[in-house]
């Protein structure tokens, strides 16, 4: 779905100042059904992005716990390998 800008308002369909008087409005900025349906597609837009967003962020922080093992791991060897005493 594409993130459409938000229509007129009810006050600037209906103030005669705010549109020329060549201009009117077409009926489908008019009819309140499909401003409710373009209202409803940004809000799906917004709330796919977030879904995204939270994916991301649990993808990151598994690949963050998992390196952090690796580097538990590689410290406990190394300290392993330095409390030896064939080693000093």
């Amino acid at each position: 779905m594409q993130d459409q800008g938000p229509g007129p308002s009810l006050t600037e369909l209906h103030d005669p100042a705010a549109s020329g008087p060549a201009e009117t409005p077409s009926p489908a900025e008019i009819d309140p059904i499909d401003r409710l349906n373009r209202a409803l597609q940004r809000i799906s837009f917004a709330l796919d992005k977030s879904r995204q967003a939270e994916q991301r962020k649990s993808v990151d922080t598994q690949e963050l716990v998992a390196n952090v093992d690796v580097l538990i791991s590689r410290v406990r060897d190394a300290l392993a390998h330095a409390d030896r005493p064939e080693d000093k």
